[in-house]
């Protein structure tokens, strides 16, 4: 049973229900940073250190599936890339794992040619795990549902809309995603999510899928474009460089970060926004054009 929070612990931050299911009897939390829709909070109790992540049902407006999340999740962490899962709410509302000790990088982290290449190693190490039964994942086809929401909601943009969307297309050819096998990738690669000094683990599932592996690089240089000086050492640590050329990796980081823009764009339609989000939005649509 789990006892009354203390006051000022910050287990009253934390439904009573979410509490029952950690390990040991909670002692105090606090809330871990990152996480734009969901909330985690780092648990201590008289077992050690645990990791409580509750759920937004507002994410699943944004592509997220946290039943897929679960399986590529508990996949990951069979491989060592990831925390353990220890529960996992029957209807997804929350999920409980270890506490994974080590320093979160930094964005500076980004910048530096060796912590890039073991990230790119240890994606190869994800790319290599045998995917649960997950329906894929089709890059385009999430650009066209954001698309198709973001025209209905902005008649009045639906000329820049339509033709983000015809460039789109054309770079869907020209990363040629297809003809690649379709594996496990991670597909939120910001620094927040990024564990440790010694082997990497990582961090947030919530977009985790079952696609090309290209995408992953893609999204780590759509939030990184610091990090393209390295592309070609990143397709080689991850072993992609045999079956993907600079041109398509180009392409597909265009269709991440529009991704990441038509994202950031459909939040906005559900009220205002902070002035950091808003500014990351206007930084992508500068990308684009």
């Amino acid at each position: 049973m789990v006892q009354e929070p203390a006051a000022g612990s910050g287990l009253e931050l934390i439904p009573e229900e979410v509490l029952a299911h950690v390990p040991g009897n909670p002692l105090r939390a606090e809330r871990l940073p990152g996480g734009t829709m969901n909330r985690s909070f780092r648990v201590e109790t008289g077992a050690g250190l645990f990791v409580a992540r509750v759920h937004n049902e507002a994410a699943a407006t944004l592509g997220a599936d946290h039943g897929r999340e679960a399986k590529l999740h508990a996949a990951a962490a069979a491989a060592g890339l990831a925390p353990a899962l220890l529960h996992v709410d029957p209807r997804y509302r929350f999920m409980i794992m270890e506490h994974v000790p080590g320093p979160t990088w930094t964005e500076a982290d980004l910048s530096r040619p060796d912590r890039l290449r073991q990230l790119a190693s240890t994606l190869h190490a994800l790319h290599s795990v045998t995917p649960p039964d997950v329906p894929p994942f089709d890059i385009g086809a999430s650009i066209e549902r954001l698309h198709g929401r973001l025209s209905q909601a902005l008649p009045d943009e639906g000329a820049a809309l339509s033709h983000f969307i015809d460039r789109a297309r054309t770079a869907l050819l020209l990363s040629d995603s297809a003809r690649r096998p379709r594996v496990v990738i991670h597909n939120d690669l910001h620094h927040t999510n990024l564990m440790g000094a010694g082997p990497l683990v990582l961090l947030d599932w919530e977009y985790a899928a079952v696609t090309d592996p290209l995408i992953d690089l893609a999204c780590l240089l759509a939030y990184y474009p610091q990090a393209t000086a390295y592309a070609d050492a990143l397709l080689e640590a991850s072993q992609l460089s045999g079956e993907v050329s600079p041109a398509m990796l180009s392409a597909a980081t265009w269709l991440c970060i529009l991704v990441s823009y038509f994202w950031y764009r459909v939040r906005r339609l559900a009220g205002p926004v902070s002035a950091q989000d808003l500014a990351a939005e206007q930084g992508l649509l500068a990308r684009l054009e």
